[in-house]
């Protein structure tokens, strides 16, 4: 539902983009994005969830509604299901809010996920790539960059702008 190029104000063809139901990590996705870091040498991969995500709001149904859907879909659903902290979101009664905390939990389970690939960290580690977690306002045009991981440095405080940073080795998020 996001159009990054417009979004970030770029032509057709000049970002490599992996469009995915609630930004799921699968053997597809990881090997899209394994091509774009490794062939394609993009510096920058970034795991933006958006206001209104409709497979988070899924995955946030109770399980007997999600073992419904049945296949695949079942499936991403459950797996989203386990990184929502229910208990945190049931805390957040503002519904906009609430939202926006989900899908935010989502992408930063996300993020940490991608540090798992061996070879996706190795290009962190030497400074050839850099992984940001940010959230899509669709009613404002806003994005919000809340997480990075980058390669390790003496304070690991995170860029300007950036929320937090994540450190892959002792599973730490530092805030600015």
């Amino acid at each position: 539902r996001v159009p990054v190029e417009i979004v970030f104000d770029q032509g057709l063809g000049d970002m490599f983009v992996v469009r995915v139901a609630g930004n799921c990590l699968g053997s597809t996705t990881s090997a899209s994005l394994e091509y774009a870091v490794n062939h394609l040498h993009v510096k920058v991969l970034l795991v933006m969830g958006h206001e209104g995500c409709g497979a988070i709001k899924a995955a946030r149904l109770p399980m007997d509604a999600i073992m419904n859907e049945g296949g695949s879909l079942c499936v991403v659903l459950k797996d989203l299901k386990e990184g929502l902290s229910e208990d945190t979101l049931n805390r957040v009664t503002d519904p906009r809010a609430r939202d926006r905390e989900g899908v935010a939990c989502n992408v930063r389970r996300q993020v940490t996920r991608l540090t798992e690939d061996a070879m996706i960290l190795s290009k962190v580690n030497e400074g050839k790539l850099i992984i940001v977690g940010a959230f899509y306002e669709i009613s404002s045009g806003i994005v919000d960059f809340f997480m990075q991981v980058s390669q390790p440095d003496a304070d690991m405080k995170p860029s300007v702008g950036v929320q937090s940073r994540y450190n892959p080795e002792t599973k730490e998020v530092i805030y600015a």
